[in-house]
């Protein structure tokens, strides 16, 4: 299949079910979200997951906070791994999602700053977090986030679930990470979500994309760093180191740059 025939095909699902995941996407919480099933046919799924590269040819991210392998070197990977996370950057495709969340004026990110392959291996994980609010030069705000899960018969009591958190992160929904489910999620001062621990002998594999704006959506403008939350369930010392190193990134970034020019998750 070709990167045109992979958009137009998500552009379609996407327009087929407009009305539906409209209403869902007005009434969810504690994140707005909507998830669809069947995404692609399913031989068309197949075959991308069987095109993505191995834990080996990615960048692994090891940190109390997080721990997954994330890739973004296209040129390295078969071309149908390119094809089908540039496809949702087609302009079909991201006028279907703005319909649905009536989020206007999204712009696509071919640096694929943030985003790209990621593969979550046994114990794998991702805390609670807010992502970085602006792109990688600092001038738009990062608006939607596309998560299209690709790993097939992933079971949904093994792990690599997105959760999405209240901002008291009292209230947890987790969302089955099921095979050709595209979840589209809206990233403010107020998404903290994150990836439970993978307790499955595989690879939960996952392809995502960022829409940007160049105005925040229904609130104030604003500058945050990536920040990560420990779990409730976390000992008190990962939650003080966590709350002050926050709190010290997020002080600090109102008079500095907002650019991020050392990440290696961005292409030039």
């Amino acid at each position: 299949m070709t990167r045109q025939q992979l958009s137009e095909q998500i552009a379609q699902q996407l327009a087929a079910h407009k009305e539906e995941l409209s209403r869902y996407w007005n009434q969810s919480s504690p994140v707005r979200h909507f998830y669809l099933d069947g995404l692609l046919p399913e031989e068309w799924a197949i075959e991308c997951y069987d095109a993505l590269p191995g834990a080996a040819d990615l960048m692994e991210r090891n940190t109390i906070k997080e721990h997954k392998h994330v890739g973004i070197d296209l040129e390295k990977y078969k071309p149908l791994v390119g094809d089908i996370l540039l496809a949702f950057q087609d302009a079909g495709v991201i006028k279907a999602v703005s319909e649905i969340t009536g989020v206007k004026d999204l712009l696509p990110d071919e640096s694929l700053y943030g985003s790209g392959v990621s593969m979550m291996l046994e114990g794998d994980f991702l805390l609670p977090h807010l992502d970085n609010s602006h792109d990688g030069d600092g001038n738009l705000y990062r608006v939607l986030n596309t998560l299209y899960y690709i790993t097939p018969n992933w079971p949904e009591d093994k792990g690599g679930n997105l959760e999405l958190w209240d901002s008291h992160m009292k209230q947890r929904l987790e969302i089955h990470s099921r095979f050709n489910r595209l979840v589209v999620m809206e990233t403010n001062t107020r998404s903290i979500h994150s990836v439970n621990k993978v307790v499955n002998n595989g690879a939960r594999t996952c392809i995502s994309n960022y829409y940007f704006s160049e105005k925040p959506v229904n609130e104030p403008e604003y500058i945050h760093k990536t920040t990560f939350y420990a779990r409730p369930e976390d000992d008190v010392i990962k939650k003080v180191r966590l709350t002050v190193e926050g709190k010290a990134k997020n002080f600090l970034s109102r008079f500095i740059d907002n650019k991020t020019t050392g990440t290696k998750h961005r292409r030039k």
